[in-house]
């Protein structure tokens, strides 16, 4: 709002906008020293307008320190989720190597006692495929009472096996499958040019690739876990290609974020992350290929995060 102001010196008249009431200062048109008489308009309001806008600044500067406190929190949110979430997902690595671990363990006793590994599967006279070698190496993983319970010479899926296959051994159960479930994704790579080709099992002796350098075990997918632990299933390394987590939802993978968790043959857990190249997944699948993979690839391309 303006008020209309005459100088008492001068005589000349100016419109002055309200902000300026109750100020002194020098006119505009003589220069002298004058002092604004406080504008009704300005008395009625109560406070003088410069008040108002301080005001306004303020709440303005309020409201943006508000909003950087709120976007900090929100940051300090994002990252704690991300610091939460990398926590939770090393201690679920973690915690698949170690299973694997024991399992790659009871797999090389057995081969201590018998030469070589044990068959992916036990079958009948008829060829007709029983059990898996998650079965068959149960003695050596402190199951006994389990293994002398399930009859070998029916499959896994009839009469009184059906119902031992829910007493799946912990060691078996991945740290992301559900409470309730059979099934396992922890399998071994079959097939030509691996540990256990068509032919038959090989043994930790006749893998010259060396034992630090051989996955014996590793996981597959989730959605093609079996349906039972006990269940004649593993990965076939025809379907693999040398990925992880492959869009086609076959091979290597697909059970731990970002990677997959394998033990060599010398019973030692790693973490393999997706970016590892093709080639050095096929290389390391091969016991006896001579592939020039260096002594520490799997500390290059490996992280277990104890």
């Amino acid at each position: 709002m303006t008020f209309l102001f005459i100088c008492p010196h001068c005589q000349s008249q100016t419109e002055v906008e309200d902000e300026f009431s109750g100020r002194t200062g020098d006119c505009v048109v003589c220069g002298r020293e004058i002092t604004m008489p406080v504008f009704a308009g300005a008395r009625r309001q109560g406070s003088r307008p410069t008040n108002r806008k301080r005001s306004a600044i303020w709440f303005v500067a309020a409201g943006l320190a508000l909003l950087l406190i709120g976007a900090g929190l929100i940051a300090a949110i994002q990252v704690g989720s991300r610091t939460a979430k990398k926590i939770r997902t090393g201690r679920q690595r973690l915690s698949s190597i170690k299973n694997m671990e024991k399992i790659a363990t009871a797999l090389n006793a057995y081969a201590t006692d018998h030469g070589v590994y044990p068959a992916p599967y036990t079958t009948d006279g008829t060829g007709r495929k029983l059990h898996s070698w998650r079965v068959t190496i149960l003695p050596y993983l402190d199951e006994d009472a389990l293994f002398s319970q399930i009859d070998k010479g029916v499959p896994w899926n009839e009469g009184e096996n059906q119902q031992l296959s829910w007493q799946i051994p912990a060691v078996y159960r991945h740290p992301e499958s559900s409470g309730w479930g059979a099934g396992t994704v922890y399998h071994l790579v079959t097939g030509a040019g691996t540990l256990f080709p068509s032919t038959g099992p090989m043994g930790p002796r006749q893998v010259t690739d060396g034992a630090a350098k051989t996955i014996l075990l590793a996981e597959g997918q989730m959605n093609s876990m079996t349906e039972s632990w006990m269940e004649p299933y593993d990965l076939d390394v025809a379907s693999i290609g040398g990925l992880i987590n492959a869009p086609s939802g076959n091979g290597l993978g697909g059970a731990t974020e970002g990677g997959v968790c394998v033990a060599t043959v010398d019973s030692r857990g790693y973490f393999l992350p997706d970016t590892t190249p093709p080639l050095t997944i096929q290389a390391l699948i091969s016991p006896a290929g001579g592939e020039p993979l260096p002594d520490d690839v799997l500390d290059e391309w490996a992280s277990t995060e104890r």
